[in-house]
């Protein structure tokens, strides 16, 4: 997190607009004294090898390799394991109510580079992974090969042709702008996959539409749900109310707190019966 950053962190605590509860000590602790990914990505990282175009990883924890596009800034890898190997960190999507059990299916919506999925990887029983950007086609298959569903496509919802606006880890799913891709919806896809008991999803402000194209799943499976909701244009009461209108048992609690649109928001949103 950058100096500009962590200093909008108190203007979002004091912000009479911030409407979900964060004590001053926890935006203190994980947010302005937090160590940067510069610190922490690099002790996640074990080792680098070249494979032509791609880098082969071997990170801490994780028994297998993830496969890097060269392209991609280093800086982006080391925000990447920080975010989803560094369990203080706000943007950790498992937590004690949002954990991926033995032989759970698992669906990864904005998988980008994969890492949470192949963190997962080992207890997931079915996983897909759901990522528009043609640029991680090559490592998200040398990365998983048989072992999960990579579809390059995203998840809203309904399904249609849309455009892909910008890339990399960034993309944003656009009516107008853009390269060409497919959205599909979760609920369209379960049919064919199975059960979803897992759903990861940072999918670049279309969080409300993923959610809006699963009703049917959240009814028939109550998948447990980690979600971002620090997006412009996300807003984490209505996720709540869209979830707990199909299963009013869903609990829920949210962390983080981001400073983005001139309004406070929390980084992520946890969600399970």
């Amino acid at each position: 997190m950058g100096i500009a950053n962590r200093t909008s962190l108190l203007t979002a605590y004091f912000s009479p607009q911030r409407n979900f509860p964060i004590s001053l000590t926890e935006v203190i602790r994980n947010g302005l004294l937090q160590k940067t990914g510069a610190r922490i990505g690099p002790t996640y990282l074990l080792s680098v090898a070249d494979r032509g175009s791609l880098q082969e990883l071997k990170l801490r924890g994780i028994p297998d390799p993830l496969f890097w596009p060269k392209q991609l800034d280093r800086w982006e890898l080391l925000k990447c394991c920080t975010e989803c190997l560094y369990p203080p960190h706000w943007h950790h999507y498992e937590e004690p109510e949002t954990t991926v059990e033995q032989g759970e299916n698992v669906v990864d919506c904005g998988a980008a580079e994969g890492l949470f999925a192949l963190s997962v990887a080992r207890r997931a029983g079915k996983l897909a992974l759901f990522e528009p950007w043609s640029g991680f086609r090559e490592s998200l298959h040398a990365t998983f090969g048989s072992r999960a569903v990579v579809l390059e496509q995203a998840v809203g919802s309904r399904s249609h042709t849309a455009r892909l606006k910008g890339g990399v880890l960034y993309g944003v799913v656009s009516e107008t702008e853009g390269d060409p891709i497919q959205v599909t919806t979760l609920d369209e896809f379960r049919p064919g996959f199975g059960p979803i008991n897992f759903i990861k999803a940072d999918v670049e402000g279309a969080e409300h539409d993923l959610l809006s194209g699963a009703r049917e799943t959240l009814l028939a499976d109550k998948p447990k749900i980690a979600i971002t909701c620090y997006h412009i244009g996300n807003d984490w009461e209505h996720m709540v109310r869209l979830v707990r209108s199909v299963v009013p048992a869903y609990q829920y609690r949210v962390n983080g707190l981001f400073w983005s649109g001139r309004k406070p928001r929390p980084v992520m949103l946890h969600l399970w019966v």
